[in-house]
């Protein structure tokens, strides 16, 4: 999405974000499901990072005795600069890609000998940013360069009737189709981590942003004025199903958190 990418040169989204959703956002919580099942890998293992932003996840991959090595793979300099700050406040070594998860090129060369075996991460719904039609793309693309020995692990952020806590909306979010109905749906999402967002939308386009939640496609989208920022979509565990199945990945693992699907596939 264009308008996502010029967003996100801003250098102070860039810092608002990891500082808010390395400990706030409600993917976090959900992600000892994943620690949990790398954990159980009894040989050493590589971790490789789709999309890796700002590296917050760096400090809880480092703490696994299995990992011999991450690599993090962006397409933001702005982000990418941030993760080699992290890294070096970790004390772990990263090996740091700037590529796009539409082609992935340069991961290719770097895991084209790779004898441990890999464990694809691709966390905090970054494949719900995508629409229908890229996410195949992307999860086509990783497959093209795992072997058997291989995982992909995604967390995947659930649909509102199937969040397993309660949440409260503030005023600020309304669904289409009029500002005054009244929100049932008071699982919907967490809005305290799109706070970050507020600042740098205003500077961008002075004015504060808006958040709806389409019941018909399960996206929630962010406006500033008309102007459509940043669009996050919410799967159902049937979806994510039918989505394995059409890029003919395996699930072998289906775990339901809090806030997230978090599912271990396949080739």
């Amino acid at each position: 999405m264009p308008k996502e990418s010029i967003f996100w040169k801003h250098k102070k989204a860039v810092k608002l974000y990891h500082k808010k959703v390395s400990k706030q956002s409600s993917g976090v919580i959900d992600e000892k499901h994943i620690k949990e099942f790398i954990t159980t890998l009894k040989k050493g293992v590589k971790v490789v990072s789709l999309g890796i932003g700002s590296g917050r996840e760096l400090s809880w991959l480092k703490k696994l005795k299995n990992i011999k090595e991450i690599i993090g793979i962006d397409y933001s300099d702005d982000f990418l600069n941030i993760c080699r700050e992290v890294a070096a406040e970790c004390k772990i070594k990263a090996t740091l890609i700037k590529d796009n998860l539409f082609y992935l090129r340069k991961l290719k060369k770097v895991v084209k000998n790779e004898k441990l075996p890999l464990i694809y991460v691709c966390l905090i719904n970054t494949l719900g940013n995508f629409e229908e039609k890229e996410r195949k793309k992307v999860l086509k693309n990783v497959k093209n360069l795992m072997r058997k020995k291989d995982r992909l692990i995604l967390s995947l952020y659930k649909r509102p009737n199937e969040i397993k806590t309660r949440m409260f909306l503030p005023p600020q979010i309304r669904l289409r189709g009029g500002l005054e109905r009244k929100i049932k749906l008071g699982t919907l999402i967490e809005y305290s981590y799109i706070e970050f967002l507020w600042v740098t939308i205003f500077e961008k386009y002075h004015c504060f942003p808006r958040l709806w939640y389409n019941e018909k496609n399960n996206d929630v989208t962010i406006y500033a004025g008309k102007e459509k920022v940043i669009i996050s979509h919410r799967f159902s565990k049937e979806e994510i199903k039918e989505l394995a199945q059409k890029t003919k990945l395996k699930i072998e693992k289906f775990i339901e958190g809090k806030f997230m699907w978090v599912v271990v596939l396949k080739i």
